[in-house]
């Protein structure tokens, strides 16, 4: 890639690795529906209003917005408030990676080297090492509903790559991301408005217009405009200029990011178990994401 767009990439990875200090202080004024409802209905609007609705059914992006606002972003808000550490979130949810891998293997036949098995084993083995030390209370659950949410984000994943294929075969050359994000994002709003009636406090779901504040303005910002339009918008473009082995590395700067910024912001620590565990993934990705790319441009050589 040019060096423009490979800064870019960088950018992108950097800015999803804050969101996570942009989310836990989110969740400090709202409930997870409710902060998960407003991201989605800030990436929405205004843009709705000036692209053009994906040629596919309302039902595919309705399923994609709720795999992705739901399953996702509420499940990862819901681990946080159970206590779990943003940075080694940051982390675990890109299990996403495996996951993505295992569903278009299983749906669509697509075939799966000996480098993605043998990166899959080696970041399970570090999730292991990961789990022993937080399987205690409602920590540990929230270790599995991370671990849920990379699941669910593969879902997501899986559902993009089909709704494409449904808007070419309606003649579409290919689905513009800003158009896929923007409307998706409409179908997810209205479940979350009305979870968050039903099951969180009474007006918190209006709290950023009764009680508005600066801050929050600024961390609501950040998640609906540059992780979710700018950042996954541009990141789909990427993938469209690039083959997928160019790109996807770059997702491994998230943690780093995440884990550093958290780091400064909460004062967050690891255990050395949780360094290690850490490490080990970190590994797996890249024996599953990097190696093979190298591989294949000195093959080419």
């Amino acid at each position: 890639m040019p060096l423009r767009h490979t800064l870019l990439a960088l950018a992108i990875a950097t800015i999803w690795g804050l969101t996570f200090v942009s989310i836990k202080i989110g969740l400090q004024t709202l409930p997870p529906f409710a902060l998960s409802g407003w991201r989605f209905f800030l990436a929405a609007v205004p843009l709705v209003f000036f692209v053009g609705r994906p040629q596919a059914p309302w039902s595919w992006l309705l399923l994609y917005g709720l795999l992705i606002a739901i399953g996702q972003f509420v499940v990862l808000f819901i681990a946080l408030n159970l206590g779990f550490p943003a940075g080694l979130m940051s982390l675990v949810v890109q299990m996403q990676v495996f996951f993505t891998i295992g569903l278009a293997m299983f749906l669509y036949r697509e075939t799966v080297n000996r480098l993605q098995w043998w990166g899959a084993l080696i970041a399970t083995l570090g999730l292991a090492v990961i789990g022993a030390t937080k399987l205690q209370g409602g920590v540990g659950v929230a270790f599995f509903l991370v671990l849920f949410a990379a699941f669910c984000w593969a879902a997501g994943n899986t559902v993009a790559k089909h709704v494409a294929k449904l808007a070419v075969s309606k003649g579409d050359a290919k689905i513009n991301p800003m158009n896929f994000i923007a409307w998706t994002s409409v179908a997810a709003v209205p479940p979350l408005i009305l979870i968050s009636l039903a099951m969180e406090p009474a007006g918190s779901l209006l709290m950023p217009i009764t009680h508005p504040s600066w801050a929050l303005c600024f961390h609501l910002c950040v998640l609906a405009y540059a992780a979710q339009v700018f950042g996954y918008g541009l990141w789909s473009n990427l993938l469209t200029r690039y083959p997928a082995s160019a790109v996807s590395p770059f997702a491994l700067w998230v943690p780093v990011a995440g884990m550093s910024a958290t780091a400064w912001a909460f004062g967050e620590t690891l255990s050395a178990l949780q360094i290690v565990g850490a490490l080990i993934v970190m590994a797996g990705l890249a024996v599953a994401v990097v190696l093979p790319g190298l591989l294949a441009r000195n093959a080419t050589r």
